[in-house]
């Protein structure tokens, strides 16, 4: 059984100091557990010899025997010393001092010195039982505070490359919105976290058409932000042939990108969900593909539209065939292009089994709202007027899933009109 350490602090001409009167404490230490070792160590000792202030992790208890009967300077120091090295201490006095009620109650346990030896004994043996389990706890805590710290650190370091992956990110996305006479784009972009896994790609492929690409890859994070990167950096849109440059339809960028990605990438990771088209502003055709995304919409004065147009998501089956459609705008229509977080973040959280049993979607709604009132006004007021919807909804300060819009207005071409060609004139409405 282990021996216990009594530290027994008191001037030597005290009268707690003589053998006789400590001995006779601890021949009443309970039966069965060998007798302490005591130290004998002055105020003054405690307070200036490093040596013995090392040995106070030692110590399992502490008896303080001041000379006099009130608390002198050195004794209140000691006191003082004592509780930072969280040493239970018992203090031996002929009465209760005044001056002890400016130390925390409970920092120390009075004990008249004329108390019977078996009380004291008992104090002393039950405050040094509890060291052991004490400094255990000290020695939890300190390690748990080293954690804290390695921990903060961590969590800063990791915080600094997620900023620096959403930089990343979104210089790969378009600085400007390509736009002519005859055509207007918008888009709004709100990843859940640092980065998205949405991405999208306005581009002029030549004098006359204009490229666009909406995309979704499974997951959250890190990991669908990189595959982002991957499928808009992987996807055609031309190709060099003997005869010149060749604009690659979008069914075709859909199918050749289903290959890649399921030759090159493993695991379920590799699965994403697109738009491809491309607009032609000479007449306002527009040329859609679709794979496995929700399916894009025609919005007017007259309500919202789907465009019957679908296919299987990227990177399940590698031989898939998409189909094309190709639609043209009617005057105040826009195409609306969208990520399945806009469905959650108007879906609302309480009332997803509501909104399912609804035979008109809740988002459809939101989206007829861009052609009316004042949205009619631009295209920049019906996407200001989408934001504000979003920003009311229940949970819109954290969303459950990133969110993309892309939107696009045609105004068409009169007949004996020059055509006009595609040109990099606005913003892209992106956050920094």
């Amino acid at each position: 059984m282990r021996t216990h350490t009594i530290a027994l602090i008191a001037n030597a001409d005290s009268d707690a100091a003589r053998t006789g009167w400590w001995e006779s404490i601890f021949r009443h230490w309970p039966q069965g557990v060998p007798a302490p070792r005591l130290e004998l160590v002055t105020p003054e000792i405690l307070l200036t010899d490093g040596r013995t202030l090392k040995s106070l992790q030692n110590w399992d208890a502490a008896i303080l025997a001041p000379v006099l009967s009130s608390l002198d300077t050195a004794a209140c120091q000691a006191i003082d010393v004592l509780q930072q090295s969280m040493i239970p201490t018992i203090l031996l006095v002929a009465e209760p001092p005044a001056r002890l009620d400016t130390f925390h109650p409970g920092a120390v346990v009075v004990q008249p010195m004329s108390a019977p030896p078996a009380s004291t004994a008992a104090m002393v043996y039950a405050l040094a039982q509890r060291q052991p389990a004490l400094r255990s706890l000290e020695q939890t805590v300190r390690l748990a505070q080293s954690f804290q710290g390695e921990t903060a650190a961590e969590i800063d370091r990791l915080q600094q490359e997620l900023l620096l992956a959403a930089k990343v990110q979104r210089d790969f996305l378009p600085k400007h919105m390509p736009c002519s006479d005859t055509v207007e784009s918008a888009v709004l972009f709100r990843p859940a976290s640092f980065v998205s896994g949405d991405t999208y790609d306005v581009t002029p492929l030549d004098e006359y058409r204009i490229g666009f690409f909406l995309a979704d890859a499974m997951g959250h994070g890190v990991p669908a932000a990189l595959m982002t990167l991957y499928v808009t950096g992987s996807l055609p849109r031309r190709e060099v042939t003997r005869a010149g440059v060749r604009l690659i339809e979008p069914a075709e960028s859909l199918e050749r990108l289903n290959a890649e990605l399921h030759e090159s990438i493993a695991g379920p990771t590799r699965f994403v969900t697109a738009i491809c088209g491309t607009i032609d502003t000479r007449t306002g055709l527009i040329t859609l593909a679709c794979a496995g995304h929700p399916a894009p919409l025609r919005v007017s004065e007259h309500g919202v539209r789907p465009i019957d147009v679908g296919g299987m998501l990227l990177g399940v089956v590698p031989d898939t065939k998409y189909q094309q459609v190709t639609i043209k705008l009617e005057e105040n229509e826009l195409l609306v292009l969208y990520s399945d977080g806009v469905e959650a973040a108007f879906a609302g959280r309480h009332h997803a089994a509501d909104s399912l049993a609804s035979p008109v979607p809740p988002h459809f709604m939101h989206f007829a709202a861009m052609r009316r009132g004042e949205s009619l006004a631009s295209l920049d007021a019906a996407m200001e007027h989408l934001a504000a919807d979003l920003d009311g909804q229940a949970g819109s300060f954290h969303q459950d899933d990133d969110l993309t819009v892309l939107t696009f207005a045609t105004t068409g071409v009169r007949e004996g009109d020059a055509p006009p060609r595609a040109a990099v004139v606005r913003s892209a409405t992106t956050p920094d």
